[in-house]
């Protein structure tokens, strides 16, 4: 489980459904379908003697509890009928999707049907499927409540057969993490526990608001596989399709501001600027938020003596949050930041998922935040507490002589450590 906000869910998920020449739904819904069932039949199994009653409510209070909202399972595993409907009156992505420009066409809380789907199927020990109703009005388009109906699945037993996944075999030396060497006199151990010590769990609506955001405690493998499916789709979609890089560059605002700002915009690249793009929303948002909020100014900025200690500062949150163990490798003021990762959960999962090394980098979430904390503290310089609104980060994260990221150590390759170099326009 890793944390997650708001901005870098609906954005990531925007990333994979804005492109209209492959097939959004099963890479969003299935993904969470997979993610629940397998983690869910692994509880079950721990507790044999649980009727569905406790399944349901086990599945239930795991929703709320990280954040994602409150589905009602428990009634809809109580029916007899052979269709159930699942309500949820509060949703992280349903609300979060709202926070984009103009109104949805269709809904778009495929995580929480995803959910519903494997959680119910785990229950009830039979596959599955389900569909998103439209009416009540759903609330990624701006209604009250989102409903969604589970019906048997028709033909195959998806997603019983999900396999379990295999813990990944690490590169030499991946287990050998150095100790800090950046601002030693700020406490990182100290500040880690401090972020432990935060009520980072669902509320009575089952949602997290914290640091100016909407937080989610997420899985991991969720984020992982859309990633490199969405990868994959593209990069096939690509093979087929002559003209759609170029058309990409018009459907993707981030896109066609970046092809005119670099000059490697072709075949896969497009797909890892889009998810690197989701990265920098997220490093402005979240790190954003904590550096402006009232636990940052109580617990960390008392140890802060320069400019540079946010970013060690900023780290040891990080680490504090499940992407993996970081360490500043090299900071020059306003010009470079070097930040290597130890256990990146993106090069994790790829290494479980695939069982083999990458081809290329993969840790895109990473490679994304490093260069928005530069912009965070160099452009837009944080430490003065302005507001992080969207045209802020149009002018911070995309001005013509902001910072860039671009990896050049990666786990999924081989490498015993996950490197990213942050410079000014380094493409």
């Amino acid at each position: 489980m890793v944390f997650h906000c708001n901005h870098y869910n609906r954005f990531l998920q925007l990333v994979v459904e804005d492109c209209h020449y492959i097939a959004h739904e099963p890479i969003l819904q299935d993904s969470a379908t997979e993610v629940i069932f397998r983690q869910l039949r692994g509880i079950f199994a721990r507790h044999p003697e649980w009727g569905r009653e406790e399944r349901a409510a086990c599945a239930e209070t795991l929703y709320r509890y990280c954040g994602f909202g409150d589905l009602a399972i428990t009634p809809a595993v109580l029916s007899k009928e052979e269709w159930v409907d699942v309500r949820e009156e509060h949703s992280h992505y349903g609300s979060a999707l709202r926070l984009n420009y103009g109104i949805r066409r269709h809904p778009g809380e495929y995580f929480d049907l995803g959910f519903a789907v494997g959680s119910l199927s785990a229950i009830q020990e039979r596959p599955l499927q389900g569909a998103m109703q439209t009416s009540p009005e759903p609330i990624s388009k701006g209604g009250d409540a989102t409903v969604f109906r589970i019906t048997p699945r028709l033909e195959g037993d998806y997603p019983s057969q999900t396999p379990a996944i295999a813990q990944p075999i690490l590169p030499e030396g991946a287990e050998q993490i150095p100790p800090r060497t950046q601002s030693l006199h700020v406490d990182e151990d100290a500040i880690i526990a401090a972020v432990g010590t935060l009520p980072l769990i669902g509320d009575e609506n089952g949602l997290i608001p914290a640091f100016g955001v909407y937080l989610t405690r997420h899985y991991a493998d969720y984020y992982n596989l859309v990633s490199f499916r969405f990868e994959e789709a593209l990069a096939q979609a690509l093979s087929t399709h002559k003209y759609l890089g170029e058309m990409l560059w018009y459907e993707y605002p981030s896109l066609f501001y970046y092809k005119d700002k670099f000059s490697h915009l072709q075949g896969k690249a497009l797909a890892q600027t889009l998810l690197i793009e989701a990265g920098h929303i997220c490093g402005f948002n979240t790190m954003g938020g904590i550096m402006r909020s009232d636990p940052w100014y109580q617990l960390i900025v008392p140890q802060l003596r320069c400019k540079e200690d946010w970013l060690a500062g900023i780290i040891a949150c990080i680490n504090a949050l499940g992407w993996g163990i970081w360490r500043i490798a090299e900071i020059i003021p306003n010009e470079r930041l070097v930040l290597r990762a130890w256990y990146p959960y993106e090069s994790l999962g790829y290494l479980r998922i695939n069982g083999s090394y990458s081809d290329h980098p993969i840790d895109y979430l990473m490679t994304g935040i490093g260069a928005s904390l530069m912009n965070l503290l160099y452009t837009a310089d944080i430490t003065t507490k302005p507001d992080l609104t969207l045209d802020f980060y149009y002018r911070v994260n995309r001005s013509k002589d902001g910072f860039w990221g671009r990896q050049t150590c990666c786990v999924a390759q081989g490498d015993a450590y996950t490197e990213v170099v942050v410079e000014r326009n380094c493409l």
